[in-house]
């Protein structure tokens, strides 16, 4: 029988923050020791990376986790999977190894190395994926962490060393490559201890994964295109200090937004077991689950979006140094993107669960068109009164993602009855008024330490007394997440 969801929620979300909590330590350190410059060429050559990704096609990534999470003989599904991502693996290689022979990637430059480091590093973590997926549809949550953790701690310990001994752009990159690989070596080795080992694909497997994850084909390069290519363009309009900047604020954004993704992808596992076959009663608890998912969702997502708001500026001068004090706004932009974030993606995981992902591949050909028409115009400062460079791919990032929401919520209500969910008003009313009443207490009291903790205090009781008052939930849910951390405290099942 599965454990609870919030428990497994709550274990792998432990285990994501505190492997965000090690990058941000390696990523102050880097900054600490380096330039934003220097941060601004890794994040360039993070996002060249990104962009070659592309080519590999990850759609099949959730074809795998969708058939491991519904039942399927989870030593033939790493069979098909690793044959299909390492046969896409030695196609980008190959590729990339032509460009540079033939001189596209330019002479064996420090910014070469750094790409090559940076592309090493995604591609052994993609293989490496293939094996920590079963480890999450398996909810072998600790596991899944441990891996994780030990390679990201190796990592951490390898730049310490590199930033004392030789600190330079190139042996920092290299880091990148080491998590990669340890994480390769380390995740098969764990499944194979637990009894499970690679069986080799059929060609019924290969073609069903391929069902599944032909539409991804367009869609999921096209995502891995717009995840990096604000990185990419940042940099070379705006220069190497405001990448720096950006890639700041873009690494607090991922540690809020990766305490969403641990929920969201238990949330994903479970529908797709349920939607694994169909009944009406089913579908009733498929919506059940989902309502009471969300709400907990955004009762977390809404708090944490606004404390990073309030303690934005803090956090950032305190933690990196004064010199990346301009990576505040683009932070809190997109603060209001993982917010958003957090209500929209649950919805287009119900139509992934419920196999209806064909309905995505025109949606996602206009978003692309949209995201990158306004990346050329918000980072290129095309429109007059608009910030530009890091604030404006911030803006752009936050278009992207309300661009279209509808759809998703009038698609879910159409094929599993789960329409848009009334009670997320709330939450983001809330969230504006706590905003509200930090920007006015700050302004009255003074900006600096003390006027930002005295206003965002404020801001939190603004926001508890409004929830308190508008959703009759509000005290279920803290004693639910409260119960997670420290079970003796629930008041009910959970």
């Amino acid at each position: 029988m599965p454990r609870s969801l919030g428990r497994a929620s709550l274990v792998l979300l432990g285990s994501t923050w505190t492997h965000g909590a090690l990058s941000l330590l390696t990523s102050v350190m880097i900054a600490r020791v380096l330039d934003p410059s220097a941060v601004g060429t890794l994040a360039l050559n993070l996002g060249l990376a990104g962009l070659a990704m592309a080519a590999l096609l990850p759609g099949f990534a959730q074809a795998h986790l969708k058939r491991l999470a519904e039942g399927q003989d989870a030593g033939r599904c790493l069979g098909t999977m690793l044959l299909i991502q390492g046969g896409l693996t030695i196609v980008l290689v190959t590729a990339v190894l032509l460009a540079w022979w033939a001189g596209a990637l330019g002479a064996a430059s420090d910014h070469t190395a750094v790409f090559l480091a940076m592309l090493g590093g995604q591609v052994s973590g993609r293989l490496a994926d293939v094996f920590l997926k079963a480890l999450l549809a398996r909810e072998w949550i600790v596991s899944h962490g441990a891996v994780l953790l030990g390679s990201r701690l190796a990592r951490l310990v390898g730049t310490a060393v590199i930033l004392v001994v030789a600190p330079t752009v190139v042996w920092v990159a290299t880091t990148f490559l080491l998590e990669g690989v340890l994480t390769l070596v380390v995740a098969p080795a764990v499944l194979a201890a637990a009894g499970i080992r690679l069986r080799p694909p059929t060609l019924a497997s290969l073609a069903d994964y391929w069902r599944y994850a032909r539409p991804f084909l367009i869609t999921t390069p096209l995502a891995l295109v717009q995840d990096s290519m604000d990185r990419v363009l940042v940099a070379r309009w705006a220069g190497l200090s405001a990448a720096g900047y950006y890639h700041v604020a873009r690494g607090l954004w991922e540690a809020l937004a990766g305490a969403m993704g641990p929920p969201t992808l238990m949330l994903f596992t479970r529908l797709s077991s349920l939607y694994a076959e169909r009944s009406a009663e089913r579908d009733r608890q498929a919506r059940t689950l989902f309502f009471s998912g969300l709400d907990k969702v955004l009762f977390v997502a809404t708090a944490m979006a606004i404390a990073f708001w309030t303690l934005a500026g803090p956090a950032i001068t305190r933690l990196y140094g004064t010199a990346f004090e301009p990576a505040t706004t683009p932070l809190r932009i997109l603060v209001m993107t993982a917010l958003a974030a957090a209500l929209v993606n649950p919805y287009t995981l119900v139509l992934q669960a419920r196999d209806e992902v064909d309905r995505f591949v025109r949606i996602n050909l206009a978003r692309f068109v949209v995201y990158m028409a306004a990346l050329a115009l918000l980072v290129g400062g095309l429109v007059p009164g608009v910030p530009a460079g890091e604030t404006g791919a911030a803006l752009a990032r936050l278009l992207l993602i309300l661009f279209p929401a509808w759809v998703w919520f009038r698609w879910t209500r159409e094929v599993a009855g789960i329409p848009f969910y009334g009670r997320a008003t709330v939450y983001l009313a809330g969230f504006g008024l706590a905003v509200t009443a930090f920007h006015v207490t700050e302004a009255l009291v003074g900006a600096g330490l003390a006027g930002d903790l005295v206003a965002a205090a404020l801001a939190f009781v603004v926001y508890a007394l409004w929830l308190l008052r508008l959703h009759p939930d509000t005290r279920a849910n803290l004693v639910y997440t409260l119960s997670l951390v420290a079970p003796r405290l629930a008041r009910r099942p959970s």
